[in-house]
């Protein structure tokens, strides 16, 4: 037989079928079944086809499925595959309930399987570890520490009630486990080690009672800027009581930094000299400290009733808005004002609206884009940000919420 009658019997099925029973017939011992055994073991047909046991391939591939579905399923295949999960890391957060589940376990007095969660949780390179409502803290924190380092997120969650005493040495560990891999942070408490953490580029903090008071933000945070060189973010989740005096500090220590806010304060612009701020109601902007820093404002509209939130007197509000270059007009929606919601007015409120926006023209002041593609142009917008910060000079920014 030449080399194409051999193949054929391979891929014909009547041929194939017939050879097959053909070798089934010669038996185990005979002389064509072990030429034929000889011949694959030197093809390496009696190996997995290439690729099917890679670990890079299949780690690859696993990437994109349910981490639960991973670890309790397709670690299960085979010795490769179970190799592949175990040593794979998913850039996801560990479901939060995960611990509540655990904390119910411990509670229930269920053995608890460390072996399991000794394999499971290092599989995780984000963290959102919840702060309250735990009951077994002294438990649960031990071995979240010990199996999860090299970290690239960590939230501290926390709804602002006392926060538990294990939390400082937990929180302090955990950090000095993930310093060289950590770029995004959220902690309640200043329990930062003094030490590096070259890649952290966002930081959130939460100000005011139970969290971070002026006292621990001058002795703290001075040190924190020190040891994060590459940093561009700073979150600061204010809550009254407490959150004042800091935002004070702030403003006498580091305004160059103050970019943007939500209108989370009541009196945000006697407070903060940011550029931009967003959700505002206009009637919130006159004889304000620092009115004039605005540059960039969302601010929110009635479709239904063009006079209310402070526009029946916008001129005078925004007559001090001296540095303003562009307004978004936000109506609680995703739709773009100009093209969408502006065109399905009534007749008499598109003619205020008209009027404002020929107002705001007459300065200079640009109408921003929002659409559901394209998201906020002011709003939310990172891009923004960073662009106004740099024009500020600076190369990390404050942002209040």
């Amino acid at each position: 037989m030449d080399f194409e009658e051999i193949v054929a019997c391979l891929e014909i099925t009547d041929k194939r079928e017939e050879f097959i029973a053909r070798l089934k017939n010669s038996g185990e011992n005979s002389s064509a079944v072990l030429h034929l055994q000889k011949a694959m073991t030197e093809l390496k047909m009696h190996k997995s086809p290439r690729g099917i046991d890679q670990k890079t391939i299949i780690q690859h591939t696993l990437r994109f499925s349910d981490v639960n579905e991973c670890f309790q399923t397709f670690r299960l295949v085979c010795k490769s595959w179970k190799d592949a999960v175990e040593t794979i890391r998913f850039n996801r957060f560990v479901d939060y309930e995960f611990f509540y589940d655990l904390d119910e376990k411990i509670t229930a007095h269920e053995i608890l399987p460390a072996s399991y969660l000794a394999k499971y949780l290092p599989l995780f390179r984000k963290l959102y570890m919840p702060l309250m409502d735990l009951t077994n803290e002294n438990k649960i924190f031990p071995l979240v520490v010990n199996n999860m380092k090299k970290l690239n997120e960590i939230i501290f969650a926390t709804d602002c009630e006392e926060i538990c005493e294990q939390f400082d040495s937990f929180a302090f560990q955990i950090l000095q486990n993930s310093n060289k891999t950590l770029r995004t942070l959220n902690i309640p408490k200043f329990v930062i080690p003094d030490i590096s953490f070259p890649k952290l580029t966002n930081l959130h903090l939460r100000i005011g009672e139970n969290n971070i008071l002026l006292h621990e933000f001058q002795n703290y945070f001075p040190k924190t800027l020190k040891n994060m060189e590459n940093l561009k973010t700073v979150e600061l989740d204010l809550w009254k009581p407490g959150c004042l005096p800091v935002c004070q500090h702030i403003c006498e220590n580091y305004d160059k930094h103050c970019i943007s806010a939500l209108d989370v304060l009541d009196d945000i612009l006697n407070s903060m000299p940011v550029k931009i701020l967003e959700g505002i109601n206009p009637w919130i902007l006159p004889n304000k400290k620092y009115t004039s820093h605005l540059e960039y404002v969302h601010v929110y509209i009635d479709a239904k009733n063009p006079m209310r939130l402070g526009w029946d007197r916008y001129q005078e509000l925004f007559d001090q808005c001296i540095n303003l270059k562009a307004i978004e007009l936000g109506a609680y929606s995703s739709s773009n004002f100009v093209t969408e919601t502006l065109p399905s007015m009534p007749e008499a409120n598109q003619e205020i609206w008209k009027e404002r926006i020929s107002y705001f023209q007459a300065r200079g002041i640009r109408i921003a884009n929002l659409n559901e593609i394209q998201g906020n142009e002011i709003q939310g917008n990172e891009n923004l940000r960073i662009r106004v910060a740099k024009e500020a000079g600076v190369t990390w920014k404050f942002h209040f919420y």
